[in-house]
């Protein structure tokens, strides 16, 4: 204990050297027991999803104190070897519920509380929820140790706050947390595009517009954007995006975007703001952003505009910030970006159009060409069936060939919806020990499958290449901080490595002299882990039982003698 408290003192003065740039509002305790730094704020672009609260830097070490910040009582808890890990949710009296993710370990009287839970459910993946009387909770009370848990990719606190009735993210720093930023945010280009009435890119009808910054501010070249005459079809639309970032405290410190604005001749067109996004809705930042440019060039740029079908809570007006443009028109564009402390930067320059009427042509988007995305889609091969529900695209996609050879599409396209598989079984193999495997970027995709009717179903976000494969070897379990032939230990850790090399892990599970044990699985380095008690001495029977998607089960076995 004294090591452990020395080292918190050493983390405290280390993180105190830096500059402190996150306050808490005196109604609510600090969740993290060392002055609180960021690494990610709520809003952030991450791949198909947007960051839904704020990470806090723990020095890249696992076990800080995590404490309530508030009176209330536990809502939530959940453990599972993927997304936040072990995490707790904590609802308040004031109608917001706060969530520490990525917990290493939760305080002795939950773990009490939970392992009577998980040893009836012979589980050690759980998600349960408590009423207002299960688990009371103080301000400031001791809940959990910071770690690495699920899929983290590194030691630290995800900490949210949520709109208790709608479970809806809240942005933190617009309730109870501040930062001292005097930064304005850096506008590094603009993006114009021709789109159709729903707000859909017509492809290869964009523009990447440089942007520079003067003592003045921003710029771009002559203050204007001369567009070309075959820029724009006769039915369609312009629209703008914007690539930049926000700085937060020292230089590097670069953070997304919160607050984006786009003026036409001073009529706001466009308002997008970052301070409330529903957890269903998440996915469509794959819509938010220009994917495409990402793709292709590591470039993000947030679009100052919509589809008819985006329904991001972060936009502040219904209309889709398209606009219309005549021949030898001229508009004035003003782009302003803001950060969450109120400092802003913005851009002006004109949009110019030639003479000539703009191209005369059909409507790019056709069902007879495209999938369009508020359509329902069936497509039936021999072995093969695909249903797609509306709304799994974001825009619409070129109709690509039919599935008689079990492919389906590219596998560049990213939807929003998982779309439902069913393939035919091998014959004279054990349905339930079939699965459908995705060929997808060059990647083996193993989709969890389960069979009946005899049929193979299964959902994916993926196309490609699917097969049906089988899969009756059982996974692989080794020991990783003893020897196999160890029969004293005594360490207070026993770990193993565990691998399936087809359909992944499914279910763990620890027995001591039969008697059932909770087991982390940290699926980032394939690894059991079992922290034993001191007070388990002498001579036991201990047991690992793994299993994979197709139930194919391995079992080690040894008597170990615990000093």
């Amino acid at each position: 204990m004294r090591y452990i408290f020395i080292s918190l003192i050493l983390v405290f003065i280390s993180i105190s050297a830096e500059s402190q740039n996150v306050k808490v509002d005196p109604k609510y305790h600090s969740p993290l027991g060392i002055p609180l730094q960021l690494s990610a704020i709520f809003g952030d672009i991450r791949p198909n999803h947007f960051h839904m609260g704020l990470d806090f830097k723990t020095n890249q070490r696992e076990g800080i104190p995590i404490h309530a910040i508030n009176d209330g009582y536990i809502s939530r808890i959940r453990i599972a070897p993927t997304g936040y890990g072990k995490v707790l949710y904590i609802n308040h009296p004031n109608g917001i519920t706060s969530v520490y993710a990525h917990c290493s370990s939760f305080s002795k009287e939950i773990l009490d509380y939970l392992l009577p839970i998980q040893t009836k459910a012979f589980s050690n993946n759980i998600d349960i929820k408590l009423t207002n009387n299960d688990f009371p909770i103080k301000k400031g009370q001791l809940i959990a140790l910071s770690g690495n848990s699920g899929s983290s990719t590194g030691p630290h606190l995800h900490f949210e706050i949520r709109d208790t009735e709608t479970e809806h993210g809240l942005n933190p720093l617009l309730h109870g947390f501040s930062i001292s930023d005097n930064f304005s945010p850096t506008i590094n280009a603009i993006k114009l595009y021709a789109v159709d009435e729903k707000g859909y890119q017509i492809p290869g009808k964009s523009m990447n517009i440089k942007v520079q910054k003067t003592n003045g501010g921003y710029s771009i070249a002559g203050n204007k954007v001369v567009i070309p005459k075959d820029f724009i079809p006769n039915y369609g639309l312009l629209a703008f995006a914007v690539s930049g970032f926000d700085q937060i405290g020292t230089a590097g410190s670069n953070y997304g975007l919160f607050e984006n604005i786009c003026v036409i001749n001073k009529d706001t067109l466009f308002h997008s703001k970052y301070d409330r996004i529903s957890f269903d809705d998440s996915r469509y930042v794959n819509s938010h952003q220009d994917l495409e440019e990402y793709k292709k060039n590591k470039t993000r740029f947030h679009k100052l505009f919509r589809t008819a079908h985006n329904p991001l809570q972060i936009y502040q007006f219904e209309e889709l910030g398209t606009f219309k443009i005549k021949p030898k028109d001229s508009l004035n564009v003003q782009v302003i970006l803001k950060d969450v402390s109120k400092n802003y930067s913005k851009i002006n320059f004109a949009v110019i159009t030639p003479e000539g009427s703009p191209v005369k042509s059909e409507k790019f988007y056709s069902s007879k060409t495209h999938l369009v995305p508020d359509s329902s889609y069936r497509f039936i091969g021999q072995e093969m069936e695909i249903d797609l529900e509306p709304y799994t695209f974001y825009e619409p996609i070129k109709k690509f060939g039919d599935i008689q050879n079990n492919r389906f599409g590219a596998g560049e396209i990213t939807i929003q919806k998982s779309f439902k598989v069913k393939m035919t079984p091998l014959k004279n193999v054990d349905g339930n020990k079939q699965y459908i495997q995705v060929i997808s970027n060059g990647k083996f995709n193993a989709l969890i499958t389960t069979f009946n009717e005899n049929k193979l179903n299964a959902e994916s976000k993926l196309f490609g290449q699917y097969v049906v494969k089988v899969d009756t070897i059982a996974p692989k379990i080794s020991p990783l901080n003893f020897k196999e032939t160890d029969t004293i230990i005594g360490s207070n850790i026993l770990s193993w490595k565990v691998s399936d090399g087809q359909t992944d892990i499914n279910n763990y599970n620890l027995l001591i002299d039969g008697e059932w044990y909770p087991l982390d699985y940290d699926l980032k380095s394939n690894r059991l882990v079992f922290n034993r008690q001191t007070s388990l001495k002498k001579t036991h029977t201990i047991e690992v039982l793994v299993s994979d998607n197709c139930g194919n089960v391995r079992a080690w076995k040894k008597k170990i003698y615990f000093n």
